[in-house]
């Protein structure tokens, strides 16, 4: 691509991206003239293009724009940003890819709600004079365009040599009044530009003649050295001298004269290479002139701190030396000196008399290092601190759902595995190793629970300890819980696992059911064995009758008879307890016995009769002590017809008048 000079422009164009009047990006590039293509079109209709909009039907007025060019011009050349940004300075290469971001930022921007108010307009600056520029009246030289593609390949005949092909539909449209390059007081954008491109151009050609100089500075040195030697090394035989006359002699003067005035002519031209080299290098040149800035005999000396605490800057007198300041501090760090450069390589001398204004850079030495920890997406680690060249304490490891910790490296990429017996002597951050691994589940369909085990990517499960089931006895452990496949614990481990235990019946349990009465324990009975009969259970208020095989008693279970094939469970079968309440008249008529319910009441019978006796209650009695015949003595107390009857009673009438 060719240099953009704006007083020389060749083939140069410019892009404004706009939004409403607002100018958004500027840039400037440039390409072969017999590379750019107009094609009118009766009719374009467009249903995609640059910004996303839809446009159709332009009409007559509407042009194909095609500008074609290669970066096989490696020479850097300036890039006009207009209000948007500084010039840039860039190769071709770098020129097209820079408006290749450009067009694609700008596609790609989402802050633009209104599509209509996003333009680009194109300017052909080769149709434009510099005067035509100032004055505002050069022909037309515009679009406004709608980039549909910027197409960037490689050359392969020629190295680093790009082809590209900038397609866009134009359309007539009136110019924008914004802040860029057409905007009011172009003539003012005209002349700024054209300086900065001045002022560029200046400093290039002043630092190409500089480094030129120099260079003819050391070749001319080397020729008078060439030129010494051979004229310290030659013999001269004055015989040979006396003997050449005429052209003899001429010819022997030049052959002298191939030494000596060598070492006169490389020397003179040394001697010019220097002064040439020393004027363009001297305070009062022009560039040098244009580039001093001090213009007093006080300068100020700046202390740039590297991060450490802030130290004012010193005003010091031509001639006059820099007051050492107090030292600045910096955490972890203690101060190491002040140095010339930024590089730390020129450690300053406090006796040196100031003749500018310079900056001086605190060097660092590290007193206590930083460990910082980057767990790779794994639970965070703290960073720790450690007296530089002392060894550090390893910290827990971190943890991380489906890895397993493999330790700490000193690298992103987990290669070199970090010494913790080593001296640390500055700041590091170490990255958490990691290595896949994987789950193996052990279901044991019903036996006792096995711990799930967690396994690296290619390690090898381990054998559990053996599940227990009753009435079975483990067999082995499957991969599918139809127990078809078992699994070889020698299998590499890839993926998650699950396995199933397969277990082989042995016996059934045959479980009693009380129906609310006393609990009665399970047995285990061999396959094809007989239950035993176990002891009856209790229920208050109910008499056990037998075991049956269903829940209302229905059929008994005949222990002796019934082969258990199966996990059985039996049924109480329960019945009300009945309570006899009995009358002792003591001599009376006779009183017919109650059959009175667990928990119910007695009724209170027809009083019987007995001659001479008058009947006044009926009475319990309990045993309280013996006679000396040892017979029992009895206590009476009138019975509560009101009291539930919970146990066979017996009841005693007391007569009045008689003996009782």
């Amino acid at each position: 691509m060719g240099s953009i000079s704006m007083l020389q422009w060749h083939k140069a164009y410019m892009l404004e991206f706009l939004e409403g009047k607002e100018l958004k990006e500027c840039f400037t590039f440039s390409v072969p003239p017999e590379s750019e293509e107009f094609g009118f079109a009766q009719r374009v209709t467009e249903t995609k293009t640059f910004g996303g909009s839809v446009f159709d039907d332009y009409g007559n007025d509407t042009y194909k724009i095609t500008i074609n060019g290669t970066t096989i011009n490696e020479e850097k050349k300036l890039v006009y940003k207009g209000s948007v940004g500084a010039p840039l300075f860039l190769t071709g290469t770098k020129e097209i890819f820079e408006l290749q971001k450009i067009i694609r930022d700008w596609a790609a921007n989402k802050n633009i709600s209104d599509i209509t108010n996003k333009k680009v307009y194109l300017y052909d600056l080769s149709k434009m004079s510099v005067l035509q520029l100032a004055t505002g009246v050069a022909s037309r030289n515009y679009w406004r365009v709608f980039i549909k593609d910027l197409k960037i390949k490689r050359d392969k005949s020629r190295p680093k040599t790009f082809k590209y092909t900038l397609d866009m539909v134009a359309v007539e449209d009136e110019a924008q009044g914004t802040n860029g390059f057409f905007s009011d007081g172009i003539s003012k954008a005209v002349a700024g530009i054209q300086t900065a491109m001045d002022s560029l151009s200046t400093v290039m050609e002043y630092t190409e003649a500089t480094m030129t100089a120099a260079a003819n500075v050391a070749d001319y040195c080397r020729k008078v050295k060439l030129a010494f030697d051979m004229a310290a090394n030659r013999k001269y035989d004055m015989g040979l001298v006396t003997l050449a006359v005429g052209n003899a002699a001429d010819t022997v003067s030049r052959v002298l004269g191939g030494d000596s005035n060598s070492v006169y002519n490389s020397a003179k031209e040394m001697f010019h290479a220097t002064t040439v080299f020393g004027g363009l290098t001297k305070d009062n040149s022009d560039i040098g002139q244009q580039g001093k800035i001090q213009s007093s005999n006080r300068f100020y000396v700046t202390f740039n701190t590297n991060g450490g605490s802030e130290v004012k800057r010193q005003e010091v007198e031509y001639g006059q030396t820099v007051v050492p300041p107090t030292d600045p501090v910096k955490t972890d760090y203690y101060f190491g000196g002040w140095f010339a450069d930024s590089e730390l390589t020129v450690e300053y001398d406090f006796s040196q008399e100031v003749t500018a204004s310079m900056t001086l850079y605190a060097k660092w030495e590290i007193s206590v290092a930083t460990i910082t920890f980057n767990s790779r997406s794994g639970s965070q680690v703290a960073p720790i601190k450690v007296d530089a060249g002392e060894t550090a304490q390893e910290p827990t490891p971190p943890t991380r759902s489906g890895y397993a910790f493999d330790g700490w490296y000193t690298d992103s990429a987990c290669t070199q595995a970090f010494d913790w017996s080593s001296p640390v002597n500055d700041n590091i951050t170490l990255y958490a190793g990691w290595v896949k691994t994987y789950n193996i589940v052990f279901n044991t369909l019903g036996g006792s629970a096995v711990d799930m085990q967690t396994v690296t990517d290619g390690g090898l499960a381990i054998y559990p300890m053996t599940p227990t089931k009753e009435n079975y006895t483990f067999a082995y452990w499957c991969t599918d819980n139809e127990l078809q496949n078992i699994f070889d614990f020698a299998t590499p481990i890839h993926t998650d696992v699950a396995l199933y235990a397969c277990f082989v019946q042995i016996s059934n349990t045959v479980s009693f059911n009380s129906m609310g009465g006393s609990a009665v324990d399970s047995q285990r009975v061999a396959i094809g064995g007989y239950a035993t009969k176990p002891a009856d259970p209790a229920k208050e208020g109910f008499d056990f009758v037998y075991w049956a095989t269903d829940s209302a008693g229905t059929n008994e279970f005949r222990f002796n008879t019934t082969q258990i094939t199966a996990n059985t469970t039996l049924y109480a079968k329960w019945t009300e307890t009945i309570c006899e309440v009995t009358f002792d008249s003591d001599g009376g008529s006779a009183v017919e016995t109650q059959n009175v319910g667990y928990g119910k009441k007695a009724i209170f019978p027809k009083i019987p009769s007995k001659t001479g006796y008058s009947f006044e209650m009926w009475q319990t009695r309990k045993v309280v002590g013996s006679n000396g015949m040892n017979e029992p003595e009895y206590e009476y107390e009138e019975f509560d017809f009101s009291t539930p009857i919970i146990e066979d009673t017996e009841l005693f009438a007391k007569w009045f008048g008689g003996g009782n």
